[in-house]
């Protein structure tokens, strides 16, 4: 046998032992991790979830707090639930104070229907020098969500923020 048939014998005997411990770790798993939920994504829920956040800017950037406001809502228990008046108050607040020039979509990640993140900016000022060091971004994040499929923006909590992998069927 060549050297060059040793070594593929060799390669083809590690990758099938490889394979037969990723097998036998797999049994392992539990009922609830293997039935994980999957979602079919199409073009046009990208486009659904895009739409709604170039309205959302527009909204901000002409300054109609509450319409844009009215676009959020909270996620509770598979369905959405209104702002509470004490939130709704604190994010438009906080709208008022901090007036970007423009937004703009950083990413855009799609998990399961009801969790997915868009984080997004808001441009303060534009830097006219190339050499400007000086921060000119603001980062944001909203949570939308899928429901009998029609997507919704809704209020992104700390939970929201970590990045997990993808549950979309390909």
């Amino acid at each position: 046998m060549t050297l060059n048939k040793q070594i593929l014998t060799v390669f083809s005997l590690v990758l099938l032992l490889f394979g037969l411990c990723i097998a036998c770790t797999d049994k392992n798993k539990t009922a609830e991790e293997t039935t994980e939920e999957t979602m079919l994504l199409s073009a046009n829920d990208t486009t659904q979830v895009f739409d709604l956040m170039h309205q959302y800017f527009d909204l901000l950037l002409n300054k109609d707090f509450e319409g844009a406001m009215s676009m959020v809502s909270q996620y509770r228990n598979d369905s959405l639930v209104e702002m509470t008046p004490e939130l709704q108050k604190h994010y438009q607040m906080g709208m008022k104070i901090i007036s970007p020039v423009r937004y703009e979509l950083e990413s855009v990640i799609f998990r399961t229907e009801s969790d997915c993140l868009v984080k997004y900016s808001g441009v303060l000022f534009d830097k006219e020098d190339v050499n400007d060091n000086r921060p000119n971004k603001m980062f944001y994040a909203i949570k939308p969500v899928r429901i009998n499929g029609e997507w919704h923006l809704t209020v992104a909590d700390e939970d929201d923020l970590n990045t997990r992998e993808s549950k979309i069927e390909e």
